[in-house]
């Protein structure tokens, strides 16, 4: 406050009440401090004086003799007789109603005053004057002090609020406030520094789930070794492989089987899921089109997907005969209908040069949806467009030259002596090399020696010596080297793989036992004794220059 117990600004006294804009206070207003109340006249009245003492609320801007910033005279010094006023010991001036007080010089011209309300806040000497005086006025009336409103000044930039016990809050990541106002707090409150960091208490957040989640994967890893479930492939598998469910077969039965295949990776896992399906009980017997290395879950998916609807399934490994004649027994026609529409319109199959119209070897096995009124020929194109894309897709001519065979084509029908000497797929590798090692070697003198390509040609299981001594049209592998004219059967991608990628090894002879025990050697003596266990399995000696049974 100046001088004249008034608040910071160019207000003078009697310009102004604090209730109004026509100055005075409201009747009947008892003196504050025990004085009857005078009647109220604005200041400068030379006939009745302003009762000294009476706080003044903070004035909005009248209008004003003064400029703004400029004080009035100081008028003459308290005389005796006047009450003290409440804002001091007594060193306060006070209005002297026989002097007229002195009008202050009027400026030549009145400068700008700034706009809004006066100045708020600390003067010069450390003290809210205008607050101060509110609160002196509502004490005398009897009611509550106004709570103190904490003004951020021009150079704070940290959020402060008050508690009750006067310490300020500060919020929990906010920067330290180096302002001129922040450091006189901290110095009155006593304190040095005011810095909180949420960096450590983030940082043993994270150190706390790193310990947990360590100690959950290594117990997960635990539990899942010696409690968990069955081994199982994860995914919808890779190459096709068919697989044959034989008639009567139940859960146990159709998880070996797919196992034997290289389906599935365990038959637990096969078993579980086919006992959490009630639809596992249609699954028929026949030849499916899987994939090898399936979850067991899509495996099953797929056998019931397959048992339903009106398909054919073509095996791998099956001749053309044998698949004409499924085609006629699927569309319930004559016998010999699907063989003749394969060689009256052999040119439309779209075969490739090589073939020369013959379907063998491009009949694709797999599963073929069929249409209502579909015909031979429609069917037969099926499988000729199937088993081109999948010969595209396997690069078969370039993969050739890497196995010494000439193009896609021997490929084929390599594969196909394959598919028709193997059992099972985990022995296609082995029987690949074999077969590699007897064209490529002077074991057998670059001829393959095996009966599959013979009865092929003849159409029977058995042949004669007579046969056995004949060339047969290159089908005696026995009398001619290389590969026969043509393939042998429809292989599948496993086959194919195989010759392409045959397994590392030695041997030059190999023997199925049974349909688990094929059995392989680098020697003719250790084959001598291989097929000896063969025929004594049939009531058989073997003929040990031959290495036929007997």
């Amino acid at each position: 406050m100046t001088d004249q117990g008034r608040g910071y600004g160019s207000e003078p006294w009697g310009q102004a009440g604090p209730y109004g804009e026509q100055g005075g206070y409201p009747p009947q207003q008892p003196y504050p401090y025990g004085q009857p109340q005078q009647p109220q006249q604005p200041y400068g009245n030379p006939q009745q004086p302003q009762p000294y003492g009476q706080p003044q609320q903070p004035q909005p801007y009248p209008q004003q003799p003064y400029p703004y910033g400029q004080q009035p005279q100081q008028p003459q010094p308290q005389q005796p007789g006047w009450p003290q006023g409440p804002y001091g010991t007594g060193q306060q001036p006070v209005f002297n109603p026989q002097q007229q007080p002195q009008q202050p010089q009027q400026p030549q011209a009145r400068p700008q005053r700034p706009q809004g309300p006066p100045p708020s806040g600390p003067g010069a000497d450390g003290i809210d004057w205008v607050a101060e005086a509110a609160r002196l006025e509502a004490e005398a009336r009897g009611e509550a002090p106004p709570v103190e409103e904490h003004h951020v000044h021009a150079d704070e930039d940290v959020y402060v609020e008050e508690h009750e016990d006067g310490e300020e809050y500060l919020p929990f990541l906010s920067d330290e406030d180096d302002s001129r106002s922040g450091r006189r707090k901290d110095k009155q409150q006593g304190r040095t520094e005011r810095k909180r960091s949420g960096v450590a208490c983030l940082g043993l957040s994270m150190m706390l789930i790193a310990f947990l989640g360590g100690g959950g994967y290594f117990g997960y890893q635990y539990y899942e070794s010696h409690f968990g479930p069955p081994p199982d492939y994860a995914g919808a598998g890779t190459s096709d492989v068919q697989v044959q469910i034989p008639d009567g077969a139940d859960g146990w039965k159709m998880a070996n089987t797919l196992k034997a295949a290289g389906v599935i990776e365990s038959a637990q896992a096969f078993v579980n899921a086919y006992n959490g399906d009630k639809s596992s009980q249609n699954i028929q017997p026949g030849y499916y089109t899987l994939k090898l290395q399936m979850s067991a879950a899509l495996a099953l998916k797929s056998l019931i997907d397959q048992a339903g609807g009106s398909s054919v399934t073509i095996p791998e490994g099956k001749t053309a005969k044998q698949i004409y004649a499924l085609v006629d027994g699927k569309l319930n026609l004559k016998a010999g209908t699907t063989a003749q529409a394969a060689q009256d319109h052999a040119a439309q199959l779209g075969l490739p040069a090589e073939a020369k119209n013959n379907p063998e070897g491009f009949l694709w096995p797999t599963r073929y949806s069929i249409a209502k009124g579909m015909k031979p020929l429609d069917l037969l194109q099926a499988m000729v467009t199937m088993a081109k894309s999948k010969i595209d897709s396997l690069q078969l001519d370039a993969g050739a030259k890497g196995v010494k065979l000439a193009n896609g084509y021997e490929v084929l029908t390599e594969a196909s002596i394959l598919q028709a000497e193997g059992n099972n797929t985990s022995d296609f590798g082995k029987i690949a090399r074999v077969l590699y090692n007897r064209l490529n070697s002077n074991v057998t003198y670059g001829m393959l020696e095996v009966d599959t390509t013979l009865q092929y040609h003849l159409g029977s299981k058995t042949f004669t010596n007579a046969q056995l001594a004949s060339p047969e049209g290159g089908f005696n592998t026995y009398k001619v080297k290389g590969l026969p004219p043509t393939p042998i059967s429809n292989p599948g991608e496993a086959a194919i793989q195989a010759v392409l990628n045959p397994t590392p090894g030695d041997w030059a002879f190999f023997v199925a036992v049974d349909t688990n025990d094929t059995r392989f050697s680098a020697t003719w003596s250790t084959f001598l004794d291989d097929v000896q266990v063969y025929c004594a399995k049939h009531g058989q000696k073997v003929n040990r220059t031959s290495g036929q049974c007997q």
